[in-house]
């Protein structure tokens, strides 16, 4: 990871808030808040997945393609540590900032 981008837990939260814009409604988003419970939809889930993986420059390969692994921080964090870590399709793993990965809406 690199010194620039931070730790992963650090930029997948980052991530989460930038596309459900919890800061901006003074929410303040726990390691184990359940996202779907707190509004993320598919769309949202799509474009999230779009950040990780262009922010870890990664593919999360299609097992992981599921709510259960977007469904929190730390549920999201394992699955790109575990992409990272030598699975298929595992990307430099140089994280860029999450100001640098637009939104998508």
């Amino acid at each position: 990871m690199s010194e620039r981008g931070g730790s992963t837990v650090e930029v997948v939260r980052a991530l989460v808030d930038k596309q459900l814009n919890f800061a901006v409604h003074g929410f303040e988003l726990k390691h184990d808040d359940d996202l779907w419970n707190l509004g993320m939809t598919s769309l949202t889930c799509l474009g999230l997945m779009l950040g990780i993986e262009d922010a870890f420059d990664v593919e999360l390969p299609e097992s992981l393609l599921k709510e259960d692994t977007f469904r929190s921080v730390d549920s999201i964090t394992a699955a790109v540590d575990g992409a990272l870590g030598g699975g298929a399709g595992a990307g430099t793993g140089e994280a860029a900032r999450p100001e640098e990965v637009p939104a998508q809406t």
